[in-house]
């Protein structure tokens, strides 16, 4: 299991960042939208692909299954779960960014099952479908943006059906020391300075690391979510531990 971690200590000569306020971040995703995929992609070193499809792997091994996709960004997760997976008969994207939505629609059309694809402008607080109604939620790098996580699983437990699997792959920090201060360095100094070259908007890059420092991994995230009411709770750290995928059932 990948190591609990909460505060962050290691400051390369100032303080580590405090946790930014997450209210109407959409507006800042609606800034971004246009470049988000692209920078995803360099920032990432491409990984972010290897990951999406590992998250792919986790789905129940069933037939016919309902997907909702929180914070679904561009439809980048939804359409990778469709592409690896054969059993998925319909998916919903869930965002409250519009501009980020209006770029994954431009996508769907490219989707075998398209038709059974739809986007949805909703907060993940507060999802607007009925109880027992999806065999696996999923969100990528989006629990860290909601303003209130603790609700936001208290959701996703609610909408899952009685045998469903909620999946959150989100970035982390490397348990080993080394590798976490070369990754802290390049959260706090280069990631900031590419994005916000590329983006033109270095102050939403700015708040990518300063979340990530402050949100917590491991063992410390499987609490929030056996606390959620969640069972068999499991962390599969990806890349030395950048980023973690959880797993849990209803």
């Amino acid at each position: 299991m990948q190591k609990a971690g909460v505060a962050i200590t290691e400051s390369f000569g100032s303080q580590a960042e405090k946790s930014p306020s997450r209210q109407d971040v959409y507006r800042m995703f609606d800034r971004i939208a246009s470049r988000y995929d692209l920078v995803n992609r360099l920032l990432s070193f491409g990984q972010d692909i290897s990951w999406r499809k590992k998250l792919a792997e986790l789905l129940p091994d069933r037939q016919s299954q309902s997907i909702l996709d929180l914070a679904t960004g561009t439809g980048d997760v939804l359409l990778s779960l469709v592409k690896y997976s054969k059993n998925i008969r319909y998916g919903i994207g869930l965002d409250m960014s519009a501009k980020m939505l209006a770029e994954a629609r431009r996508k769907l059309p490219g989707s075998a099952i398209s038709k059974n694809l739809s986007l949805v402008r909703a907060d993940a607080t507060s999802i607007p479908c009925c109880d027992n109604s999806f065999d696996v939620v999923t969100i990528a790098f989006g629990i860290r943006n909601v303003t209130d996580v603790k609700e936001s699983l208290s959701e996703m437990h609610r909408v899952l059906n009685d045998s469903g699997k909620v999946l959150i792959l989100e970035f982390s920090l490397p348990p080993n020391l080394l590798i976490r201060k070369l990754h802290l360095f390049y959260l706090r100094y280069l990631l900031p300075a590419i994005g916000g070259l590329i983006s033109g908007d270095k102050e939403a890059y700015h708040y990518l690391n300063r979340t990530i420092e402050s949100f917590p991994y491991g063992s410390d995230f499987l609490k929030l979510l056996d606390e959620a009411g969640f069972k068999s709770t499991k962390a599969h750290p990806l890349t030395f531990g950048v980023a973690t995928i959880y797993e849990g059932e209803k």
